[in-house]
């Protein structure tokens, strides 16, 4: 039986074509434990989709979407249809936003799928199809009714995220950068992310666990620097304190490097100590502003400007590149509080910047507050919520200010990626990114350096 799985990624995008989905992964991988290796031959597909399905002529179709390129996902489940190929879709946006499934697609697999995509295909063996009367049966999935969509009762998270295997890297493009997961979800709730409702709870993989997968990742692969995309890497001391003693076991503190993603005000210096024991040679923080009123509208009430400065400090003192993304756009925030983060960034020694304006995600407060001034709809041209925010995109962008007008804040953006510009360019040649930078990072550099002076 012939599978494609199909990840809707924005072709124009350098960041969506950097990394592999490891969310395809662990479902081959769930699919090939519990059927056995040679039940199904798999496909993975991220661009000329149209002619994959083609070529490939799959069994089912197997499609995963953010919510900016729903729009994309729609469309290949519309053309794989007028082939007759069943199609499933998961990932986020018809996690949080289920009413959104088209009439091309089948069934929608909520949130977690490792369990889910299991009895999915266990149904469709069965059945050669998807029957309502048995899909209602199954947990954590929703699919159309007489046109209207219905959702199944919630399926339980896994609760042992150590019985998932390793996701399927063999199909996936693995480059010396890499990355993996060891948690999922977050107990933080900003008002931009949807995270916390998606995943629900924390979980960890454990310390072995982790230190098995970075083992494959580094004799199998070849990956000598491994970002952990979690949420909040740092959330558990001791774990991180046996993954350096496991790494240090098995001599691969030498051969690898990583990076992570961190709290401000859970960096301490004791935790950046830890990090820079373990091999961490650059930390991501969201610090997403320089005034202290939009910072805890953003955040929360329990970070402030000085934990945001102690972080950037700490990590300057162990030798840990300090790198950054910040918002602006909130919806009452001024021209002033918006320039307090432009002086921030300025003033403090930060290595690579991001800077995004603020754009409501579904299952986010923001998009609960955009859906109340009636900016974003269920059922919407969801490529305006593309986070490529440039001259090509900007006037259809959604813009949730209340003070300043669509121009004034692109003025601004403006202002912010020539000194985010100037910034990534001084750091990234000292930057431990350099030597294992995918080389799409790179074009998309050269390309910047090309065209953002030249903005009106």
């Amino acid at each position: 039986m012939k599978v494609l799985f199909i990840n809707a990624i924005n072709p124009i995008v350098e960041v969506e074509q950097r990394y592999p989905n490891l969310g395809i992964g662990y479902l081959i991988s769930s699919l090939r434990k519990h059927f056995g290796e040679n039940v199904f031959d798999f496909r993975v597909a991220d661009k000329n989709i149209k002619d994959e399905l083609l070529r490939f002529n799959p069994d089912i179709a197997c499609i995963t979407s953010v919510s900016q390129n729903f729009n994309l996902a729609k469309e290949c489940a519309k053309f794989a249809k007028t082939k007759n190929i069943p199609v499933i879709i998961g990932g986020i946006h018809i996690s949080m936003l289920p009413d959104s499934l088209s009439d091309d697609m089948d069934v929608g697999c909520i949130r977690e799928g490792e369990k889910t995509i299991i009895e999915l295909f266990e149904l469709f063996l069965e059945n050669k199809g998807f029957p309502r009367e048995k899909l209602e049966k199954i947990k954590g999935v929703c699919y159309k009714k007489n046109k209207r969509v219905v959702l199944t009762e919630p399926r339980e998270l896994i609760d042992n995220l150590d019985s998932i295997p390793f996701p399927a890297r063999d199909l996936l493009k693995i480059e010396k950068h890499s990355y993996l997961f060891s948690s999922r979800g977050c107990p933080y709730r900003c008002v931009f992310c949807a995270s916390s409702r998606y995943w629900k709870n924390v979980r960890l993989f454990s310390a072995e666990y982790v230190v098995r997968e970075i083992k494959e990742l580094v004799e199998r692969y070849n990956v000598r620097l491994i970002s952990f995309f979690d949420d909040l890497f740092i959330i558990d001391r001791e774990r991180i304190k046996k993954i350096t003693e496991l790494l240090k076991k098995e001599k691969f503190h030498k051969k690898v490097r990583f990076t992570c993603s961190c709290r401000a005000n859970l960096l301490d210096d004791d935790m950046a100590r830890l990090l820079k024991e373990m091999g961490v040679i650059s930390v991501g923080m969201g610090l997403e502003s320089g005034n202290e009123r939009i910072l805890r509208y953003l955040k929360g009430q329990n970070i402030n400007i000085k934990d945001n400065i102690e972080a950037v400090r700490v990590l300057k003192k162990y030798g840990i590149s300090a790198d950054a993304s910040f918002i602006i756009g909130s919806p009452d925030e001024t021209k002033e509080e918006i320039l307090d983060t432009y002086k921030f960034i300025k003033n403090n020694p930060l290595d690579l910047v991001d800077i995004y304006v603020l754009t409501p995600f579904p299952g986010t407060q923001t998009w609960d507050y955009a859906k109340e001034r009636k900016l974003v709809f269920d059922d919407m041209d969801w490529s305006r919520l593309n986070i490529n925010f440039d001259r090509n995109n900007y006037k259809k962008a959604i813009i949730l200010s209340e003070v300043l007008d669509r121009e004034e804040i692109w003025r601004l953006y403006q202002k912010f990626q020539r000194q985010r510009l100037i910034r990534n360019l001084k750091s990234i040649w000292r930057h431990p990114y350099l030597q294992d930078v995918p080389k799409v990072f790179l074009k998309a550099l050269i390309q910047k350096i090309r065209t953002i002076f030249s903005w009106t």
